[in-house]
């Protein structure tokens, strides 16, 4: 490599333009803010189908490695180090000086790449965006009903696994007490009956990967406040632990900004949209089922831009059933990045019916800024946006009625004028970046180095 080693790398299990999701665009506009203040960023990231070893996004280069699937996972750990591991390390040692910043918790960007990044003695952090980081079902949701406090419990969590897997709930629960002696060997088996039986293996794996990760990282980052507090229940060291929100690039602030000065249309309906995945614990169904309660006189709209999901389980399908050519309802394209903006500002609410603990999300933000008002589940990252935001309500997740109720009365407000907006401040990519900065500067020297003061621009 003949250019200068970076500042900061930053290692990601998916990044723009081959992906673009909540945290990708976190960490695009993340490193462009850390550019304006003379951080030199560097992106590591697992080379997606048809990306080459190394290319240029928006002024900052991208470096990709090869991630080779392992035949099975290694005993007494969820995690298994992914084949041809060295590409990702000679990366790594192109930049010996840098602060290693991970964003990722999967096979490709894990527990490994931080190991790795710790043995050759740079100074780490890890954020974390999602509940599945600390879940091992991912949703932070016990037995995908109630929301859960995140507490990893070798019994309770391989109990919920299991159920997950499509076991009974009673033998859920039988499975997640079987000794751990025959759960550690089950882990080894490729059988459906052994990935089963592995459940409460995989739960103690979960448990020391955390405890590991949290001694790896120099500080740790929860972009929302309930994972923190879920990451302090797990023992994270409380002088490791930040709180950074998500923030909005400056680019979409002035877009929204501009979009909303625009002159809307006197249209009278109640424009409702949703923006987000196919996916089972985003609700779509239950706003459809909601607005297909309402009388087919009421004067509403509701515009759905969703993205496919990375399997596809027939959900998309049974949406589109459940709104039975309802012309109300109205099935749109995903949006691209540079349109969201406009497309969100000619609505009037965005609905974020999510049925799982979100830890934004991103277009909640979005929506502020373009002068929507927000109907949220009253759940985790959504509700802490939402309570005394003004602008929004909060509603029981999953209620149909309820929802249905809330579009009812939104209609009825509409008649009397603009609905209320946002008033409060919005938090930018800019204040993430200062967030960052002082964490930076707050890590403590390398290894047998010297400490490196971290640029600020003048």
């Amino acid at each position: 490599m003949n250019e200068a080693p970076a500042d900061v790398v930053m290692a990601t299990a998916w990044y723009p333009p081959y992906d673009l999701g909540g945290t990708e665009v976190y960490l695009e506009g993340l490193v462009q803010e850390l550019a304006l203040r003379g951080l030199k960023c560097a992106v590591l990231v697992p080379r997606a189908a048809g990306a080459p070893d190394r290319y240029e996004h928006r002024g900052v280069r991208v470096w990709t490695y090869p991630v080779e699937l392992p035949q099975a996972r290694q005993s007494g750990s969820s995690t298994r180090r992914h084949g041809r591991f060295d590409h990702f390390e000679a990366l790594l040692r192109q930049n010996p000086r840098a602060i290693y910043h991970q964003h990722s918790w999967t096979t490709g960007c894990g527990l490994d790449h931080l190991r790795a990044a710790r043995a050759q003695g740079l100074r780490t952090v890890l954020t974390f965006h999602v509940a599945g980081t600390v879940c091992l079902r991912g949703t932070l949701l016990r037995f995908g009903e109630v929301p859960c406090d995140g507490l990893v419990e070798e019994i309770r969590c391989g109990t919920c696994w299991a159920e997950s897997r499509g076991a009974p709930r009673t033998a859920a629960w039988a499975i997640g007490r079987l000794p751990r002696t025959l759960a550690a060997r089950a882990i080894q088996g490729r059988t459906r009956l052994a990935t089963a039986l592995s459940a409460r293996a995989l739960a103690i794996g979960k448990a020391q990967e955390l405890d590991e990760a949290f001694e790896l990282s120099d500080r740790l980052v929860a972009v929302c406040q309930w994972l923190a507090d879920t990451l302090t229940r797990n023992g994270a060291p409380p002088d490791k632990l930040a709180l950074s929100r998500h923030g909005l690039a400056a680019s979409y602030l002035a877009e929204a900004k501009q979009a909303a000065a625009q002159k809307r249309s006197e249209d009278t309906r109640l424009r409702l949209v949703y923006l987000g995945r196919w996916d089972r614990a985003k609700g779509i169904h239950v706003a459809v089922a909601a607005l297909r309660s309402l009388r087919p006189e009421t004067p509403v709209e509701l515009s759905i831009h969703a993205i496919g999901a990375a399997e596809d389980d027939g959900y998309e399908a049974e949406v589109r059933a459940l709104a039975e050519d309802d012309p109300r309802i109205r099935f749109l394209p995903p949006l691209p990045r540079g349109d969201i903006a406009a497309a969100l500002a000619v609505h009037d609410v965005l609905l974020v019916p999510s049925l799982w603990l979100e830890t934004g999300p991103l277009v909640v933000l979005e929506a502020q800024a373009a002068g929507l008002y927000v109907l949220g589940s009253d759940l985790g990252g959504i509700a802490e946006l939402l309570v005394g935001a003004g602008g929004g309500e909060l509603l029981r997740p999953g209620s149909v009625p309820d929802w249905a109720k809330a579009i009812a009365r939104l209609v009825a407000r509409k008649c009397q004028g603009p609905l209320p907006k946002f008033r409060g401040h919005l938090r930018s990519q800019a204040d993430v970046a200062d967030d960052m900065i002082s964490l930076y500067a707050s890590l403590p020297p390398a290894p047998a180095r010297e400490s490196r003061l971290v640029k600020t621009a003048p």
